[in-house]
């Protein structure tokens, strides 16, 4: 049978559904703890209110956090009210104008005796009556008229961390329903209340990183080059698209002054900080190498041993480096545990470009990669690319794979754009995704044989 409540009751229970359906939709810790004031004094009207916490102090000590009189809400009370009639943001009015004890915490002075000592220390709810505050030295001044005093501890993992205390000047004006009923609704909002605080510091971690990593981001696109060379005899296109956290992939390309020109692509293992730290050792290393001797394997055991030496968070590094000599169109070439370079010939064909795989860059000390060697030959183009194409997965879990990849390129023109956009576009086909899980690199290199005069390779 549904029992009828009377007006007062259903009153009561309107303004405490209103508080809780307020507090639900707080962004802000203060927010909150303002729309739970707001409804608790009309509910329970009181003179004067307190909040103190121990959190993190040394035993004995508390700070107070908030301290006010009902004349300074009802001031607020109006304010707010007056927001609300010209139809401004008045929970913005109320959070602008309550004290903020996160932001402020450090300047808030540290106490550690008084009534509010004697109030933490008990450890557990507690009701006063006919208190003597005048000569406190922390509440006197301010709340020294009140006369009646309830106290609730508020719990965090079980350990009473803050406190609200709420006072009337009347010396019996609680009662210990009062008290019941405020330790009840004071933890209740006090669960919302750090709920809240803690996605709010989540959220601004998550922020700061995410600046940290679109900082990194920006720092890796400049270790790229900025322009795209002109080699003699030879057409370049380039792409380097990010994944959603930053990455080592690296390409680059080198003059030599005997006019031959270096050609890298490598991919550091892992993602975040540290492998964007070894790319830009790795670039570092290599813009640094002066010889004395200049061919694809000296500059591969220079740069394993520098990043032996090294060893930075155990990281390795995949990477395909060439020489390109314009005169011959020779490519002299180490593959350094990289994916296989692919060749779109002039004849449309799309080979695996052969020669045996070293070991990926600082894994170990001895190190002795075997060059090998090919001539491009007009209309070749050699392709270049990091694992994070291949591995590029679909929502099932499909990776792009070398099948799809020879495809793309077997259904573009060979020249460098067509390439890139054929692969761009197969891979976008396959994931139907727009963000990546790693970069994804590509270098297409076509010999159009314009001021080279190729010669018979050795």
């Amino acid at each position: 049978m549904n029992v009828d409540l009377d007006s007062t009751t259903q009153d009561d229970i309107g303004l405490l559904v209103d508080m809780l359906r307020d507090a639900s939709r707080g962004t802000d810790a203060r927010e909150v703890l303002s729309a739970f004031a707001r409804r608790l004094w009309r509910i329970n009207p009181i003179d004067a209110m307190v909040s103190l916490s121990v959190r993190e102090l040394p035993n004995g000590n508390y700070k107070v956090t908030r301290c006010l009189r009902s004349e300074d809400r009802q001031a607020l009370e109006d304010e707010i009210k007056a927001a609300e009639d010209r139809g401004d943001n008045a929970a913005a009015l109320a959070v602008k104008k309550l004290p903020n004890p996160w932001r402020d915490w450090d300047s808030i002075p540290m106490q550690d005796h008084g009534f509010l000592r004697r109030v933490i220390d008990h450890g557990g709810p507690q009701l006063y009556h006919h208190l003597d505050l005048a000569d406190d030295p922390v509440l006197g001044e301010r709340i020294g008229d009140m006369r009646s005093c309830i106290a609730a501890p508020l719990f965090d993992r079980g350990e009473p961390l803050n406190w609200n205390l709420q006072f009337k000047a009347d010396p019996d004006g609680f009662s210990g329903q009062d008290l019941a009923e405020h330790v009840l609704q004071g933890n209740l909002i006090g669960t919302i209340t750090r709920n809240l605080i803690a996605v709010q510091r989540e959220s601004e971690l998550r922020g700061k990183l995410q600046q940290q990593l679109e900082d990194l981001a920006r720092v890796q696109r400049a270790l790229l080059p900025k322009v795209t060379p002109k080699i003699p005899g030879l057409e370049i296109a380039t792409s380097y698209l990010t994944s959603n956290e930053a990455g080592g992939d690296y390409y680059d390309f080198f003059e030599l002054p005997d006019g031959r020109w270096g050609i890298l692509i490598a991919d550091v293992a892992g993602h975040g900080a540290g492998a964007a730290a070894v790319m830009a050792m790795l670039r570092a290393l290599l813009h640094a190498y002066e010889g004395p001797d200049f061919n694809a394997d000296a500059v591969a055991r220079y740069a394993n041993a520098r990043l032996c030496e090294t060893s930075i968070d155990g990281r390795f590094v995949t990477a395909f480096f060439a020489l390109y000599d314009p005169r011959t169109s020779e490519i002299a070439y180490v593959r350094a545990g990289h994916n296989p370079p692919r060749i779109k010939t002039a004849a449309g064909d799309v080979v695996e470009l052969l020669g045996s795989s070293a070991l990926p860059l600082g894994i170990i000390d001895e190190y002795d990669p075997a060059e090998a060697s090919i001539r491009l030959n007009p209309g070749d183009t050699l392709v270049l690319y990091t694992d994070g194409i291949t591995e590029a997965a679909n929502h099932a879990g499909e990776q792009f794979g070398m099948q799809r990849f020879d495809d793309a390129l077997r259904d573009c023109s060979g020249k460098p754009e067509c390439i890139v956009d054929s692969v761009h576009a197969a891979v976008h086909k396959h994931t139907r995704r727009l963000d990546r899980a790693d970069d994804q690199t590509l270098v297409a290199i076509h010999h159009h044989g314009n001021g080279a005069t190729p010669k018979p390779c050795n």
